[in-house]
């Protein structure tokens, strides 16, 4: 009598396990979909940062020559 509680136990038990998992998968999809993200934005900004850098250094040496 005591073991049909503890097989619902068990059953329970695995079924949010499997659950757990499949959430675990899809949010680790969208962690590396934000990460890809995030990345792209960083190299947009560096590469944004090296233009204006290069623009300055191009007026300070205009402005040298005038």
């Amino acid at each position: 009598m005591a073991e049909f509680p503890v097989k619902l136990a068990i059953e329970t038990l695995a079924s949010l396990l499997v659950q757990e998992t499949k959430l675990l998968r899809s949010v680790k999809k969208e962690v590396e979909s934000i990460k890809r993200e995030l990345e792209f934005i960083r190299s947009f900004l560096r590469d944004a940062d090296a233009r204006a850098a290069a623009e300055e250094e191009g007026e300070r040496n205009g402005r040298v020559d005038d």
